[in-house]
């Protein structure tokens, strides 16, 4: 079944980031979809994203949250640093960013950029965020985005990486890998935008190279390394700090 599931395209031309921006531009004004199929999943594991970081007892708290998406993190954060939250969310679609505004939120500020080269101020975050995008980046990439989240980050700040991982329990595998499969026909009912949404659950399936990304994340001065499968085992949560 995972074959099916994999994109057809060769991986240079899978990862491109024309490619991958198009596809975020079609899927802005739908992407909500996914959320309400997920049964408030996804929610939760951002939260578990944000209960994971050591958060400063007082004072602003600066977080750079690289491709964005429609700051979809703002919210746990918000609910959990209240008007400290100073979140700055990147993504290199303005159609994501757009949808990103209309949340009206505070504490919130928009800036379209590539993830890997934000040209923001170095030493600007108590913390570093990425949830849901790294399925989408070449793992060649790997390396530039922890040397980015590094710059990005003060002395002893913190770097959170969450996406979704193939269980390896058989039954939860199987469970997650028909429920990917099922995923794009469901869609094709509820939005025109389906064929967009089916790429989702391909790049889930191809997943992320996590010893080369724990390779690259070390090499980028990252160290006290915490990883953490997210119930029901279908995610998986980095959390690294800059030494």
């Amino acid at each position: 079944m995972t074959e099916l599931l994999l994109p057809s395209l060769p991986v240079a031309a899978r990862y491109r980031p024309a490619r991958v921006r198009a596809l975020f531009d079609e899927l802005a004004s739908t992407y909500g979809a996914a959320e309400w199929l997920s049964g408030g999943q996804l929610g939760r594991w951002r939260r578990s994203l944000v209960a994971a970081l050591r958060w400063p007892a007082a004072g602003p708290v600066p977080v750079i949250d690289l491709m964005a998406g429609g700051a979809e993190l703002w919210q746990p954060l918000h609910q959990h640093l209240g008007s400290r939250l100073a979140l700055t969310a990147v993504d290199f679609s303005a159609p994501m960013l757009a949808r990103a505004a209309r949340q009206h939120a505070p504490g919130l500020t928009l800036r379209q950029a590539d993830a890997l080269a934000t040209e923001l101020p170095a030493g600007a975050a108590a913390a570093v965020t990425c949830a849901f995008g790294l399925k989408t980046l070449a793992p060649a990439a790997y390396p530039a985005l922890a040397a980015e989240a590094a710059r990005l980050l003060r002395p002893a700040g913190q770097l959170a990486l969450l996406e979704f991982d193939l269980p390896t329990q058989p039954w939860v595998r199987a469970a997650m890998l028909t429920y990917l499969q099922l995923l794009p026909a469901t869609l094709r009912h509820l939005c025109r935008e389906a064929a967009g949404h089916a790429a989702l659950p391909r790049y889930a399936c191809a997943g992320v190279r996590w010893p080369a990304l724990l390779a690259a994340l070390r090499d980028a001065g990252f160290g006290q390394v915490r990883q953490q499968r997210l119930w029901p085992g279908c995610a998986r949560l980095i959390v690294a700090e800059k030494l």
